[in-house]
């Protein structure tokens, strides 16, 4: 959509870009990867796809889902990976979108961390 979009020139304020694509038909899956995963599927591969889209579009972006709704949790690390990621292939004016659920530790303290880390 975002590619249409900027092929139009239309005056867009923002675009908000899913890292992940989590909207795929069953055929698209079986011909992605020869199968239909069961419920939501997060493939490594569309991360890398969004952020060239939003690289090269004009207005400011914001990315979600960089944390794969959870999936990439799995260490402070992984998160850390994350975040770095997202900097590293956005454009210096984006921004990045983050769900959390600080029930059982300060993620909004972390993530301030990763984000301080990362940009220096």
């Amino acid at each position: 959509m975002i590619e249409y979009l900027e092929s139009k020139g239309w005056p867009i304020d923002f675009y908000m870009g899913c890292f992940y694509r989590v909207t795929r038909t069953v055929e698209e899956f079986q011909k992605e990867i020869g199968m239909a995963p069961v419920g939501e599927t997060y493939l490594s591969t569309d991360p890398d796809r969004m952020t060239k889209v939003l690289l090269q579009a004009k207005p400011v972006c914001l990315g979600f889902k960089i944390l794969g709704a959870g999936r990439h949790c799995g260490s402070p690390a992984e998160v850390r990976h994350c975040f770095d990621y997202a900097f590293k292939n956005l454009k210096p004016t984006d921004a990045v979108i983050v769900g959390m659920f600080p029930k059982f530790s300060n993620q909004i303290a972390e993530n301030v961390e990763h984000v301080r880390a990362v940009l220096g």
